[in-house]
């Protein structure tokens, strides 16, 4: 099985033998380029790492783009010969979603709550560290109750670069002390500092809501930054998204 998680910033490809992630692929979700950007990338992969396209069989597409979504079906048809399956959370009856319009939820959310779900089978919340950062709620019903959304880190950075012009860009690193000395450490401690304590509080405040135990599970690609508080988190799973992707591609063939 192939699947792809077509983000904002990076789109990810995954293959799959089996329920085993065999290899990955993470390529620039550029929207100024044309399909010929991706075919390249994606076929020179599976030829350095010997992927064959008749060992395919499956296709699954999970988009929060909409313009780059009929690139990688059309390459699904075209060099593949498959017809994708695209993840529509809305007409899905893998997991209810009790939102006010369903169609609003992001497929890859959807995804990464099914990937949840199917690990614990109970109240579970995801905390994806993407270009959003997001927590996912799913109740032991297996139904999705809602979600939280602000800024992801690297956003909230860039915002803040593009208003000021005399802060200088920083890497992600946590200082030592909260209190800045100057401009780099300042940003850095308020950034990280800031961000471990508002997935805390926000972590902290769903689980009173829900009022009862919950799992919770981290995933994306900045997870990895906020290292200090992984403790606050019973699994970090960097692959959720593309296993749930897998997932709902095996249960919609059954």
């Amino acid at each position: 099985m192939i699947v792809f998680d077509i983000g904002n910033t990076d789109t990810v490809i995954g293959f799959f033998e089996g329920e085993k992630i065999i290899n990955k692929l993470r390529i620039r979700s550029l929207k100024n380029e044309n399909s010929i950007y991706f075919e390249y990338r994606i076929l020179n992969f599976m030829l350095e790492n010997n992927i064959e396209k008749r060992d395919l069989n499956t296709a699954v597409i999970s988009s929060v783009v909409p313009i780059l979504t009929p690139f990688f079906v059309n390459f699904c048809e075209k060099f593949l010969m498959l017809k994708p399956i695209v993840v529509s959370p809305a007409n899905s009856d893998l997991l209810m979603v009790n939102i006010d319009m369903p169609e609003e939820l992001g497929s890859d959310l959807f995804v990464n709550a099914l990937a949840a779900f199917d690990l614990v089978k109970s109240d579970c919340l995801v905390v994806d560290f993407g270009t959003a950062l997001t927590f996912t709620v799913v109740s032991q019903k297996g139904r999705i109750e809602g979600v939280t959304i602000l800024p992801g880190i690297k956003t909230a950075i860039k915002s803040l670069f593009s208003q000021t012009s005399l802060l200088p860009e920083v890497k992600l690193e946590k200082p030592d002390s909260i209190i800045g000395k100057n401009s780099m450490h300042a940003i850095q401690s308020g950034i990280i500092y800031g961000y471990e304590s508002m997935v805390l509080g926000i972590v902290k405040k769903i689980k009173e809501e829900i009022g009862k135990p919950m799992f919770v599970i981290g995933t994306g690609g900045l997870s990895a930054v906020l290292k200090d508080i992984s403790d606050e988190f019973d699994k970090i799973d960097m692959d959720l998204t593309i296993r749930g992707l897998y997932l709902y591609g095996k249960k919609a063939q059954i």
